[in-house]
C-alpha cells in the first residue's frame, strides 16, 4: 500500500508562540494544536481523544498536554494518553476504555525561524 502524500506547511513564526504556550491551528480540514515546550515544538491532533472537544487553551508542562475540558493528559512526543490511562485500570472501567485514545502527532521542522508542520493529504489543503 502506498503511503499518503504529505507536505510541510508554514503555520507560525517561532517567536509568535512563547515557551509553555499552545496555539490552535486549522490546516485545511485538520485541527492541530501547536505546542512550544521549552523551545521544542510539537504538533498534535487538535481535538481531545476523550470527547473530540477542541484543545484550545490546553496547558503544557514537562512534556504533557492537559486538555482544558476534562483534564485528559497526553504525551506531546507520542500523543499517548497518560491520564486517566495510567491511573485507572481499564479492565475495571470498560466504558472509560472507549473514551481513551491517543492523539495523532504531526512532524514539525523549523526553517528560517518559521514553524512548519507536515500534514497528510487527507487534510485537504486545497
Amino acid at each position: 500500500m502506498e503511503s499518503e502524500a504529505v507536505s510541510y506547511v508554514t503555520v507560525a513564526k517561532v517567536e509568535e508562540i512563547p515557551p509553555g504556550q499552545t496555539r490552535m491551528l486549522q490546516v485545511g480540514s485538520c485541527s492541530i494544536v501547536l505546542v512550544n515546550d521549552l523551545g521544542e515544538f510539537h504538533a498534535l491532533q487538535g481535538l481531545c481523544g476523550h470527547q473530540n472537544l477542541p484543545l484550545a487553551g490546553a496547558k503544557v508542562w514537562q512534556g504533557v498536554l492537559d486538555c482544558p475540558w476534562h483534564h485528559f493528559q497526553y504525551d506531546i512526543r507520542t500523543g499517548e494518553n497518560l491520564y486517566p490511562k495510567r491511573i485507572y485500570p481499564l479492565n475495571a472501567l470498560p466504558k472509560l476504555r472507549e473514551q481513551i485514545s491517543s492523539l495523532r502527532i504531526y512532524p514539525v521542522q523549523i526553517v528560517d525561524g518559521k514553524v512548519q508542520v507536515r500534514v497528510p493529504q487527507s487534510c485537504e489543503l486545497g
